[in-house]
Protein backbone atom coordinates (compact mmCIF):
# COMPACT_ATOMS: atom_id res chain seq x y z
CA UNK A 1 0.00 0.00 0.00
CA UNK A 2 1.86 3.01 -1.27
CA UNK A 3 0.79 6.49 -3.57
CA UNK A 4 3.33 7.64 -6.30
CA UNK A 5 3.52 11.41 -6.01
CA UNK A 6 4.45 13.33 -9.33
CA UNK A 7 5.36 16.82 -8.61
CA UNK A 8 4.30 18.92 -11.91
CA UNK A 9 4.33 22.67 -10.16
CA UNK A 10 7.63 23.69 -10.39
CA UNK A 11 8.53 26.97 -12.26
CA UNK A 12 9.92 26.59 -15.93
CA UNK A 13 12.67 29.41 -15.12
CA UNK A 14 15.20 28.20 -17.07
CA UNK A 15 13.35 25.63 -19.85
CA UNK A 16 10.74 27.06 -22.46
CA UNK A 17 7.42 26.02 -22.21
CA UNK A 18 5.88 24.34 -19.37
CA UNK A 19 7.94 22.06 -17.64
CA UNK A 20 5.08 19.96 -16.44
CA UNK A 21 4.47 19.24 -20.20
CA UNK A 22 8.25 18.95 -21.32
CA UNK A 23 8.68 15.55 -24.37
CA UNK A 24 11.60 13.31 -24.22
CA UNK A 25 12.13 10.92 -27.49
CA UNK A 26 8.74 12.36 -28.64
CA UNK A 27 6.75 11.74 -25.44
CA UNK A 28 5.73 13.68 -22.69
CA UNK A 29 7.70 13.01 -19.42
CA UNK A 30 4.69 12.29 -16.70
CA UNK A 31 3.50 9.64 -19.44
CA UNK A 32 7.12 7.48 -18.93
CA UNK A 33 7.02 8.14 -15.21
CA UNK A 34 3.42 6.29 -15.49
CA UNK A 35 4.17 3.64 -17.74
CA UNK A 36 7.39 2.84 -15.32
CA UNK A 37 4.96 3.04 -12.42
CA UNK A 38 2.15 0.98 -13.56
CA UNK A 39 0.49 -1.13 -11.13
CA UNK A 40 3.32 -0.44 -8.63
CA UNK A 41 1.34 2.01 -6.63
CA UNK A 42 -2.16 1.98 -4.94
CA UNK A 43 -2.61 5.42 -6.64
CA UNK A 44 -0.31 8.13 -8.14
CA UNK A 45 -1.17 11.42 -7.36
CA UNK A 46 0.00 14.54 -10.23
CA UNK A 47 0.34 17.64 -8.00
CA UNK A 48 0.47 20.49 -9.54
CA UNK A 49 -0.68 24.38 -9.60
CA UNK A 50 -4.41 26.23 -10.27
CA UNK A 51 -2.79 27.35 -13.82
CA UNK A 52 -1.51 23.54 -14.92
CA UNK A 53 -4.76 21.90 -13.88
CA UNK A 54 -6.51 21.75 -17.36
CA UNK A 55 -3.85 20.36 -19.35
CA UNK A 56 -3.39 17.62 -16.30
CA UNK A 57 -6.84 16.70 -16.50
CA UNK A 58 -6.12 14.23 -19.51
CA UNK A 59 -4.71 12.09 -16.67
CA UNK A 60 -7.40 11.93 -14.35
CA UNK A 61 -8.79 7.80 -13.94
CA UNK A 62 -7.26 4.84 -13.80
CA UNK A 63 -5.42 5.08 -10.43
CA UNK A 64 -4.19 8.68 -11.60
CA UNK A 65 -5.44 11.44 -9.28
CA UNK A 66 -4.70 15.26 -10.44
CA UNK A 67 -4.44 17.49 -7.66
CA UNK A 68 -3.82 21.26 -7.00
CA UNK A 69 -1.03 22.58 -4.66
CA UNK A 70 -2.61 22.70 -1.17
CA UNK A 71 0.26 24.80 -0.24
CA UNK A 72 1.31 27.17 -3.26
CA UNK A 73 4.36 29.10 -3.73
CA UNK A 74 6.41 27.12 -1.73
CA UNK A 75 8.65 24.71 -4.29
CA UNK A 76 9.29 21.71 -4.03
CA UNK A 77 8.91 21.24 -0.51
CA UNK A 78 5.35 22.77 -0.96
CA UNK A 79 4.52 20.35 -3.27
CA UNK A 80 5.72 17.35 -1.23
CA UNK A 81 3.74 18.93 1.83
CA UNK A 82 0.37 19.16 -0.82
CA UNK A 83 0.87 15.16 -2.49
CA UNK A 84 1.59 14.00 1.92
CA UNK A 85 -1.51 15.51 3.03
CA UNK A 86 -3.79 14.47 0.24
CA UNK A 87 -2.13 10.98 0.11
CA UNK A 88 -4.38 7.87 1.45
CA UNK A 89 -1.01 5.75 2.27
CA UNK A 90 1.07 6.19 5.02
CA UNK A 91 4.14 4.94 2.45
CA UNK A 92 4.61 7.75 -0.49
CA UNK A 93 7.09 7.60 -3.11
CA UNK A 94 8.19 11.23 -4.21
CA UNK A 95 9.17 12.27 -8.14
CA UNK A 96 9.77 15.49 -10.05
CA UNK A 97 7.71 15.61 -13.43
CA UNK A 98 11.18 16.25 -14.92
CA UNK A 99 13.11 13.03 -14.55
CA UNK A 100 12.61 10.86 -17.65
CA UNK A 101 15.00 7.59 -17.27
CA UNK A 102 13.30 6.78 -13.37
CA UNK A 103 13.80 3.15 -12.84
CA UNK A 104 10.92 0.94 -11.22
CA UNK A 105 13.11 -1.77 -9.87
CA UNK A 106 15.34 1.35 -8.24
CA UNK A 107 11.98 3.25 -6.97
CA UNK A 108 10.89 -0.62 -5.33
CA UNK A 109 14.42 -0.47 -3.76
CA UNK A 110 14.28 2.35 -2.45
CA UNK A 111 10.75 2.02 -0.59
CA UNK A 112 11.79 -1.44 0.87
CA UNK A 113 14.37 0.84 2.71
CA UNK A 114 11.72 3.01 4.15
CA UNK A 115 10.67 1.31 6.96
CA UNK A 116 11.52 1.92 10.31
CA UNK A 117 12.25 5.46 9.08
CA UNK A 118 10.26 8.06 7.51
CA UNK A 119 12.40 9.12 4.85
CA UNK A 120 14.38 7.19 2.73
CA UNK A 121 16.72 8.83 0.29
CA UNK A 122 19.09 8.33 -1.98
CA UNK A 123 22.49 9.79 -1.49
CA UNK A 124 25.09 10.27 -4.57
CA UNK A 125 28.53 12.00 -5.39
CA UNK A 126 26.34 15.43 -5.53
CA UNK A 127 24.58 15.34 -2.91
CA UNK A 128 21.14 13.89 -1.72
CA UNK A 129 18.26 13.26 -4.02
CA UNK A 130 15.12 14.50 -2.08
CA UNK A 131 12.48 14.36 -5.70
CA UNK A 132 13.42 11.07 -6.18
CA UNK A 133 12.62 9.58 -2.48
CA UNK A 134 10.16 7.52 -0.53
CA UNK A 135 8.30 9.54 2.55
CA UNK A 136 6.09 8.46 5.08
CA UNK A 137 2.71 10.35 5.64
CA UNK A 138 3.84 11.52 9.40
CA UNK A 139 6.90 13.65 7.90
CA UNK A 140 4.07 16.77 6.66
CA UNK A 141 3.68 17.98 10.15
CA UNK A 142 7.41 18.46 10.16
CA UNK A 143 7.62 20.12 6.69
CA UNK A 144 4.18 22.29 7.57
CA UNK A 145 6.15 23.72 10.49
CA UNK A 146 9.86 24.16 8.16
CA UNK A 147 7.26 25.98 5.46
CA UNK A 148 5.98 28.22 8.14
CA UNK A 149 9.64 30.05 9.20
CA UNK A 150 10.02 30.32 6.02
CA UNK A 151 12.88 28.04 5.11
CA UNK A 152 12.21 26.04 1.54
CA UNK A 153 14.98 24.19 1.10
CA UNK A 154 13.91 20.38 0.96
CA UNK A 155 16.27 18.35 3.01
CA UNK A 156 16.30 20.73 6.09
CA UNK A 157 13.23 19.16 7.96
CA UNK A 158 15.57 15.57 7.49
CA UNK A 159 17.25 16.45 10.82
CA UNK A 160 13.74 15.98 12.83
CA UNK A 161 13.01 12.80 11.58
CA UNK A 162 14.50 9.28 11.07
CA UNK A 163 16.04 8.88 7.84
CA UNK A 164 17.70 5.81 5.56
CA UNK A 165 20.52 7.50 3.24
CA UNK A 166 20.33 4.76 -0.06
CA UNK A 167 24.02 4.33 -1.41
CA UNK A 168 24.00 5.72 -4.93
CA UNK A 169 26.29 2.26 -5.29
CA UNK A 170 22.99 0.31 -4.73
CA UNK A 171 20.93 2.45 -7.61
CA UNK A 172 23.70 1.74 -9.53
CA UNK A 173 22.98 -1.91 -9.83
CA UNK A 174 19.60 -1.10 -11.53
CA UNK A 175 21.14 1.54 -14.27
CA UNK A 176 24.88 1.67 -14.77
CA UNK A 177 24.52 4.69 -16.91
CA UNK A 178 23.07 6.66 -13.41
CA UNK A 179 20.63 8.18 -15.59
CA UNK A 180 18.05 7.16 -13.71
CA UNK A 181 18.30 10.57 -11.78
CA UNK A 182 18.64 12.93 -14.50
CA UNK A 183 16.54 16.28 -14.35
CA UNK A 184 15.95 18.71 -16.89
CA UNK A 185 16.43 22.20 -15.19
CA UNK A 186 18.03 23.49 -18.62
CA UNK A 187 18.08 23.06 -22.41
CA UNK A 188 21.87 21.57 -21.59
CA UNK A 189 20.35 18.92 -19.83
CA UNK A 190 17.30 18.30 -22.16
CA UNK A 191 20.13 17.63 -25.25
CA UNK A 192 21.82 15.60 -22.53
CA UNK A 193 18.56 13.37 -22.58
CA UNK A 194 17.48 13.35 -25.90
CA UNK A 195 20.69 11.76 -26.62
CA UNK A 196 20.38 9.18 -23.68
CA UNK A 197 17.14 8.56 -25.14
CA UNK A 198 18.17 6.59 -28.33
CA UNK A 199 19.09 3.69 -25.80
CA UNK A 200 15.75 3.65 -24.97
CA UNK A 201 13.59 5.35 -21.70
CA UNK A 202 12.47 2.19 -19.90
Amino acid sequence: MATGIILAGGASIRMPGEKAFMEVGGRRVIDIQLQVTGGLFTETLIVGNAGRMEGLSVYRGGGVRVVEEKVSGKGPLGGILSGLELSGSEDNFVMACDMPFINRDAIVFIMENLPGFQVAVPRTPEGLEPLYAAYRRDCADVIGRQIGSGNLKVTDFYDEVLVKYVRWEELLGFDSTGRLLLNINSPEDMRKAAGLANGGLT
